[in-house]
């Protein structure tokens, strides 16, 4: 691989296939550097699609609303007292979930942890339809493949799982095509510069090979 050349999105994916040497299953990500300015909330990029294919990813969710209690699958509902579990620790985000999906009435209590879900990116918002009144719609989007997509707090880069090394090149590049024209879509509106700069995909394990896009 030369360092200092961009490849088409196939034939990267070719080379990242011929240098996977981990010993376990490893994920393929996609980096897009962005021509915005994290720090104005008017050019921060977020938003949600669903992905021609499957990401792999096992997503863990969170429902908060006073309508159920119990765990069923990948969905763990609670109470608003699920808050002061988070805030002590007992309830891990990344760890027990990586989703809260919350109702407008649970949110003033939400609020209480935003400086822990904050910096995560974990804190529902109605860009992402993240806050609802019909929790189980939600549930049937996210199951069906629909991801959150957003710029790293205070940095103008998004890093997106999109796929299992061991998944066919096709469908891998179906969803790195997808996910860049979803970004350009999603442009912020006061966006004057060129909004994708770069795009890079790489494995767990392996270097970052530059797409030329």
């Amino acid at each position: 691989m030369d360092k200092a050349k961009s490849y088409k999105v196939l034939e990267a994916l070719d080379i990242l296939k011929k240098s996977a040497f981990a010993k376990f299953t490893e994920t393929v990500e996609l980096h897009v550097t962005l021509g915005i300015d994290p720090k104005n909330s008017d050019q921060r990029v977020r938003f949600t699609t669903s992905l021609p294919f499957s990401t792999g990813k096992i997503i863990q969710i969170l429902v908060l609303s006073d309508n159920n209690e119990g765990k069923k699958d990948n969905v763990l509902y609670r109470d608003i007292s699920a808050v002061d579990e988070i805030l002590n620790g007992k309830l891990k985000p990344e760890t027990d979930f990586n989703i809260i999906v919350a109702t407008p009435a649970s949110m003033k209590g939400i609020a209480k942890a935003a400086k822990i879900l904050g910096p995560k990116g974990m804190m529902p918002s109605p860009k992402t339809g993240t806050i609802t009144d019909n929790p189980e719609k939600v549930l049937k989007d996210l199951s069906k493949g629909q991801i959150e997509v957003k710029n790293q707090p205070n940095h103008a880069v998004i890093h997106q799982i999109i796929g299992k090394i061991n998944f066919n090149k096709e469908d891998l590049e179906a969803n790195i095509n997808h996910l860049l024209e979803e970004i350009q879509k999603n442009s912020p509106a006061k966006m004057k510069k060129k909004l994708i700069l770069k795009a890079y995909i790489a494995t767990t394990m392996s270097p970052s090979i530059r797409l030329d896009i």
